[in-house]
């Protein structure tokens, strides 16, 4: 007999086929997520992805008419998980329906499931008295409406609640987004909650406000400079000790010395700041609310003298650009350093021979970037890139062509030496960035793998200012709204849908991400 199939192997094999699919049903389209607000729907999505919770294929086996409904409450997300259908596969032997409790259970909290009756579950006496725990650090109006945004650390047991009630949609909109172990104390007062609130004050059978949005971040102690101590009148180990003791000793109440009596807690250490997770209700995307939450997030952490850098854990794309025209704009706004940087065109030949290394800090002062730095707390590849991009936002369009280079500095226009340069000082950041890369390939390849990529950086920046120009001339007519309504008494919108969409783009943000980066 030959190795191919029978006839009755295969009809075989096609009726498994047939059964399986008939019993399988997509996660993302039986699963739907609501927001109540007493027993009103304000609010209705529907997950990104359920992969991380029904495995890859996103598929639920052995039901028919499968209905997974998360309800929460919009103002503490206190959840409710209903689970039907109409009909489950009958278990053939080891073969047997998904077990969607169990494999929900790691992602919702157990008390969602705690009664059958969705308003006794989401039924809270207190909603009308209720605010969010913490600070409010800022509010705006959008379209009449009014928005809040809070910050609170999680060590606040009711900032630690809505935190462990809103991670059931991390895993449901942001790719590879974990949830949080807050078990722990002294864990849990190293993140920091910001949550957005629309409110509506007219509100009077519950509570006004309607969760939007939230994101978190995670204080990282840095180790300590030890030329900085060296030269400085602070705590110098007089003895030999790790990095470590060093940082506890400097804030521990028994050991610190007059010069650190100022330190009351490891959070008063020199730190970073590192941006975990960032989301926007879908429902509440496109509107400009994720820069909102953004900069308000962003001036908050950067504020505090011991924060030493602001860091972003493992961006996507859609949030790279929502944070790159945010930081842009705070920049200019913010930085007289960085709104005056330009690429210096009279350079030293000298330093611009072949064998010589790229003169970057003569190309962009290396002194206002050092001061640009300290001041702002961006990263330094971050900050490297929106340098590139604002010296590049100097040179006229017309200089921005190769073919206007071929005599490299020599070129007796201004502009066209300063886009050769522009060009030399992008190409510097890349070979050290992608050093291991580039050493792989022949010389050749390696120039010709470079101009390739500072095409499509040169590409990108051009999308990426114009996104800027749009979201600032959209602030700027907020402003002139703002001011001539005041006198007109009219009613004022502070927030405009004008080129939003694009630049709002990391409203969901996933800030953990799978993506492949390329050579940028």
């Amino acid at each position: 007999m030959s190795g191919s199939e029978s006839p009755e192997n295969s009809e075989l094999v096609s009726a498994i086929k047939d059964q399986v699919e008939e019993w399988s049903t997509s996660s993302n389209d039986a699963l739907h997520i609501s927001l109540y607000r007493g027993d009103k729907v304000v609010s209705e999505v529907e997950p990104a992805f359920t992969y991380p919770i029904f495995g890859e294929e996103e598929v639920v086996f052995g039901y028919r008419g499968l209905d997974m409904s998360l309800s929460l409450a919009a103002h503490n997300l206190r959840p409710h998980m209903s689970i039907s259908w109409t009909e489950q596969f009958p278990q053939l032997g080891d073969i047997k329906a998904s077990d969607i409790r169990g494999a929900l259970r790691d992602f919702v909290p157990e008390s969602a499931f705690a009664t059958e009756s969705r308003a006794e579950a989401l039924a809270d006496s207190d909603a009308n008295s209720f605010r969010p725990p913490g600070t409010l650090l800022h509010s705006y109006t959008h379209e009449d409406q009014t928005f809040e945004i809070w910050k609170a650390s999680l060590a606040d047991d009711g900032a630690k609640e809505i935190m462990q009630n809103a991670q059931i949609l991390v895993p449901m909109f942001i790719e590879g987004g974990t949830i949080l172990e807050l078990d722990e104390p002294w864990v849990a007062a190293r993140w920091t909650l910001f949550m957005l609130y629309q409110v509506d004050q007219k509100q009077t059978d519950t509570s006004p406000y309607t969760f939007v949005g939230f994101s978190t971040s995670y204080r990282v102690f840095t180790l300590p400079d030890r030329q900085a101590f060296a030269k400085s009148d602070h705590v110098v180990p007089q003895r030999s000790e790790s990095d470590m003791d060093a940082i506890l000793r400097r804030w521990n109440p028994d050991t610190m010395d007059e010069d650190t009596e100022d330190v009351k807690s490891p959070l008063q250490l020199p730190s970073r700041e590192r941006i975990s997770q960032f989301l926007i209700i879908p429902t509440h995307q496109g509107s400009g609310h994720g820069a909102r939450l953004y900069n308000t997030v962003f001036t908050n952490l950067i504020t505090p003298d011991n924060i030493y850098e602001l860091t972003v854990e493992d961006p996507n794309e859609a949030f790279d650009d929502m944070r790159d025209i945010c930081d842009l704009l705070w920049l200019r706004k913010n930085s007289d350093d960085f709104a005056s940087l330009k690429i210096e065109t009279q350079i030293d030949s000298a330093k611009l021979k072949m064998n010589e290394k790229i003169p970057v800090d003569d190309i962009v002062s290396g002194d206002a970037k050092a001061r640009i730095k300290k001041t702002s707390k961006i990263m330094p590849r971050q900050l490297g890139r929106l340098i590139e991009m604002e010296t590049y936002s100097k040179i006229p369009k017309l200089n921005r062509s190769v073919n206007r280079i071929t005599r490299k500095e020599k070129s007796t226009n201004e502009m066209d030496r300063a886009y050769y340069l522009w060009r030399l000082y992008v190409k510097q950041r890349l070979m050290i960035a992608n050093l291991d890369t580039l050493a792989q390939l022949d010389r050749e390849e390696r120039i010709e793998r470079l101009e390739a990529t500072v095409e499509n950086i040169q590409v990108d920046y051009d999308r990426l200012l114009e996104l800027a120009r749009k979201r600032a001339r959209s602030l700027d007519s907020q402003a002139g709204s703002t001011h001539s309504s005041s006198k007109r008494k009219k009613k004022v919108v502070v927030e405009s849908d004008e080129g939003e969409d694009d630049a709002e783009a990391g409203d969901v943000a996933p800030v953990s991400s799978k993506k492949k980066r390329k050579i940028t």
